[in-house]
């Protein structure tokens, strides 16, 4: 199970978003005790795009990244992201923001530019 602190790194949000995001009902969590636990399902559930199953679980485990962070380590604009994600890089949106996995991004990076990424270019 997932604290809010673990959900937060992983929407690259704040854990105050989060527990208010669990207190408007939308993000299911349990309580026990004082703190709040989440499940992978109830995480996943939040975000709009293809649901993880079998092996691809795993990458989706990941933290995502900003369309800032992806622009930061790719050394382009945040404009330039955008354009991608207008070509058809995949994101994640999670109450209105946009998220982007990035073994995801890695694998469109290198298949529609040729980009030579290593396996954990995100960190």
């Amino acid at each position: 199970m997932l604290t809010v602190e673990d959900a937060a790194e992983h929407y690259a949000l704040t854990p105050g978003t989060i527990r208010a995001r669990i207190r408007a009902g939308d993000l299911r969590a349990q309580r026990i005790n004082r703190h709040y636990r989440l499940d992978w399902e109830d995480v996943w559930s939040c975000e709009q795009g293809p649901a993880p199953k079998g092996r691809r679980a795993e990458r989706y485990r990941m933290p995502l990244m900003t369309k800032s962070r992806v622009a930061a380590k790719l050394r382009v604009s945040v404009r330039t992201v955008e354009r991608m994600i207008e070509r058809g890089l995949p994101t994640r949106n999670i109450w209105g923001t946009v998220r982007i996995n990035p073994a995801d991004a890695r694998d469109w990076l290198v298949s529609h530019h040729g980009l030579d990424l290593r396996d954990d270019w995100h960190v």
